[in-house]
């Protein structure tokens, strides 16, 4: 269950990013802003979820490491794809 939320959280950061480079992209600052602030709020979650765990022995280091290792959203698989 831990590794599923995990999971999504990384999935949520992804997708705010994809949403803040739409916002960016389409001048509406005010709603990049906003996704700026749910995608940082979502990194540091996870990051003190990963962190108890590991400390907590819930999870071992390879599966910390590969928690905190991104998601890249669309607009970085697009890059990737022209490249």
């Amino acid at each position: 269950m831990l590794l599923e939320r995990i999971n999504l959280t990384r999935r949520v950061i992804a997708a705010l990013s994809d949403a803040l480079h739409l916002a960016n992209g389409a001048g509406e600052h005010g709603m990049a802003a906003d996704f700026y602030s749910l995608r940082d709020k979502a990194a540091r979650d996870l990051n003190t979820t990963v962190e108890r765990a590991f400390t907590n022995g819930a999870i071992t280091d390879a599966e910390a490491r590969s928690a905190l290792r991104p998601i890249y959203g669309a607009q970085h698989e697009a890059v990737s794809a022209r490249v």
